[in-house]
């Protein structure tokens, strides 16, 4: 029985995860790590997360920030081509995205999840807990103001202080930006 070697030098001996029993392919596991990853953050926040239905997803939105008022949507892609560094990340659009996005009366945000080409790496486990390798960015989505691409600046950290902009721009909506 052969060894899986290391994905590189800088990274432990880290054993390839699927097999006979995974049930995704490396895309389907980088969406549902995605969806999971917000989730995460939602929780931590304290805010519920609803993860849209694919056979539901007629706006192009992956899942909404339940606040107490009322929900904000989210689009989340997940991807190991990029790196965390650096100071923005772009994402091809689907033309058909941005006519859903332009019906949306609330805000809607596009969130990227970064990982690591090894999914054996995204988490760690040891003694003291779990670590998540990974990091998400996001921006709101400006439909009349998009291309072909979006660009995610990555000094926009998803993190659970993040849901606290979102929470104002989804009240702004209802008052005209006097919030």
């Amino acid at each position: 029985m052969s060894h899986p070697q290391p994905a590189s030098a800088s990274e432990p001996d880290l054993p390839e995860l699927s097999g006979l029993c995974a049930s995704l392919d490396a895309n389907g596991q980088k969406a549902r790590f995605g969806v999971a990853y917000v989730r995460g953050i939602c929780a931590q926040a304290g805010v519920g997360f609803t993860e849209t239905s694919p056979d539901e997803d007629v706006q192009a939105i992956d899942g909404d920030v339940k606040f107490k008022e009322a929900s904000v949507g989210v689009q989340v892609k997940c991807t190991s081509s990029l790196t965390i560094g650096g100071r923005s990340a772009s994402w091809e659009l689907d033309p058909a995205w941005i006519r859903k996005w332009s019906d949306a009366l609330l805000p809607v945000y596009f969130v990227l999840v970064i990982v690591n080409k090894n999914p054996a790496a995204w988490l760690s486990h040891d003694k003291n807990g779990t670590t998540c390798r990974a990091a998400a960015f996001w921006t709101r989505i400006s439909p009349v103001d998009l291309g072909a691409r979006i660009d995610v600046p990555k000094s926009q950290r998803l993190t659970a202080e993040t849901l606290t902009i979102w929470h104002r721009d989804m009240l702004e909506s209802f008052t005209g930006g006097a919030a």
